[in-house]
């Protein structure tokens, strides 16, 4: 999956400071992640948020969004909706759109957060099978780190715009900035 990284750059990476090795990381992650792999983690978190919320109420679906993966530069344009569906009343509670940037963030959130809580419940199930109700608010948790993700771009030029296109090297541009360009 992707390419590899030299150990010689590995080791320059490690030196860096966390926040910015973690975004070098992300960057590098989606500049060879290729359109299958792409849905196959949409797919993947999908079933993944689907085991954690077994047994509650709430749920998350993923979803590339209609018509944004339809061009060659889909890693720039592409994007992908994230829902919190109450499952006994089949409302959608919130729903929020991000960048391909954003979705490979989430997506290791969740699914490293979800093997730790896949792991514990396999041990503490509840007679009916279900997993335990510690777990019970997994929905909303993983909607409030959605929202995190999507509020804090802003424009790196104006500093005051909502970022509205982010390139493959993660730079962010509200439209303004960009018709000027």
């Amino acid at each position: 999956m992707g390419q590899q990284i030299s150990d010689q750059t590995q080791l320059v990476i490690n030196k860096l400071p966390e926040k910015v090795a973690k975004h070098v990381t992300l960057v590098r992650e989606s500049g060879s992640l290729t359109y299958e792999e792409f849905l196959g983690r949409v797919a993947e978190l999908n079933d993944v948020t689907a085991k954690v919320a077994a047994g509650q109420e709430k749920h998350l679906l993923f979803e590339v969004q209609p018509g944004s993966d339809s061009s060659a530069f889909w890693k720039v344009v592409v994007r992908v909706v994230c829902t919190k569906i109450n499952k006994s009343s089949g409302i959608v509670e919130a729903s929020r759109i991000m960048n391909l940037y954003q979705f490979i963030q989430l997506y290791k959130d969740i699914t490293s957060q979800a093997a730790g809580v896949l792991a514990q419940s396999s041990t503490s199930e509840e007679p009916d099978g279900n997993p335990s109700s510690a777990t019970s608010c997994q929905a909303s948790l993983w909607m409030g780190r959605v929202k995190q993700l999507t509020d804090e771009e802003e424009c790196c030029i104006c500093m005051d715009g909502r970022a509205d296109l982010i390139l493959p090297c993660a730079h962010s541009f509200c439209q303004k900035c960009i018709d000027k360009w």
